[in-house]
């Protein structure tokens, strides 16, 4: 809102004070779409805002939906609130009141509204790709990307770590043209997890010059926003995820979000019997979580909130 609109607005509200009138939230006319916004301080909105993730993080959807229907209330010309309300509404089953967000988002950010639709459908297919321990033979165009799990305080890989190793250099023997993309972000006296991950590589028998880093990521979002620049910088068609099966929905959905196509999983077999079965969609608040990150809606609004940071997936 421009300050001559936020100045007739304050003018307008003493007004209806002195006179003696009712004073309601303070509306403006928006100027690009010709509906009636109410006018509401961009702290009051912030706050709205970072309420409504605080509870989608504590898993409490709808508390977090209600907060998204307040909010959007004082301004529903607010697409991050439009975005994250298709989400967590389809992750509530409630197919009405997602299509009504995408609609209204349609009509603001059609790119975003887009995005979140693929992000919806990629979760349902991710959710597909199950944990599978055998490998099985890919050409060249197809990449191997095996996700760190740690170290241990002595600079080794955790048991997890060396598990996904094992399957990874597996999956590497049996599609022995594949690049393997090692996405970790840990590091050790100065030495990267994934470095000490391509060390354990190549003492099996891989050859170095099949391996690739990504040395940057924190969290399961990041491994896939920042390996598919690496998938797109090798020209790879699709990639083989190697993690563990517990992990395996997540970051399959993950990748798919960030647009890097996912043919299979290659796992480790901890824990394999107890995540054979797809989980429930009460089950999933974690991908949907990590959906949002990927999407590219920001965490929280604040001075001390990173702004958003969305790399564009392939097409």
């Amino acid at each position: 809102m421009t300050r001559v609109n936020r100045t007739l607005v304050a003018a307008a509200a003493a007004i209806g004070m002195s006179t003696g009138a009712v004073a309601l939230i303070p509306t403006v006319m928006n100027p690009a779409s010709s509906a009636v916004v109410p006018t509401v301080s961009d702290a009051d909105v912030a706050g709205m805002f970072n309420a409504a993730q605080d509870e989608f993080a504590r898993g409490n959807a709808t508390a977090g939906l209600s907060k998204l229907r307040t909010l959007l209330a004082a301004n529903p010309l607010d697409t991050d609130a439009l975005a994250l309300q298709a989400f967590w509404s389809d992750y509530c089953d409630d197919s009405r009141a997602t299509q009504s967000a995408l609609t209204s988002l349609d009509n603001l950010d059609r790119a975003l509204a887009d995005r979140v639709r693929n992000s919806i459908a990629a979760i349902d297919k991710g959710v597909g790709i199950g944990p599978n321990p055998v490998p099985r033979y890919y050409p060249q165009t197809t990449g191997i990307v095996v996700l760190g799990a740690g170290l241990r305080p002595d600079g080794s890989p955790t048991d997890e770590t060396a598990s996904r190793l094992f399957a990874a250099w597996t999956q590497a023997i049996m599609a022995y043209e594949s690049p393997i993309i090692v996405s970790a972000g840990g590091a050790h006296h100065g030495r990267t997890e994934a470095d000490i991950m391509r060390s354990w590589l190549v003492a099996h028998a891989i050859p170095a010059t099949r391996i690739h880093l990504e040395t940057r990521p924190q969290t399961l979002p990041q491994h896939a926003l920042l390996t598919a620049e690496a998938v797109r910088g090798l020209r790879l068609r699709e990639v083989v995820l190697v993690t563990s099966p517990d992990e395996i929905r997540r970051a399959a959905s993950d990748f798919l979000i960030a647009g890097v196509p996912v043919v299979g999983a290659t796992t480790s077999t901890r824990n394999l019997a107890t995540n054979a079965a797809a989980p429930s969609k009460v089950n999933q608040k974690w991908i949907y979580q990590d959906a949002t990150q990927v999407t590219g809606i920001p965490a929280g609004r604040g001075t001390s909130i990173a702004p958003r940071a969305f790399i564009t997936p392939a097409a």
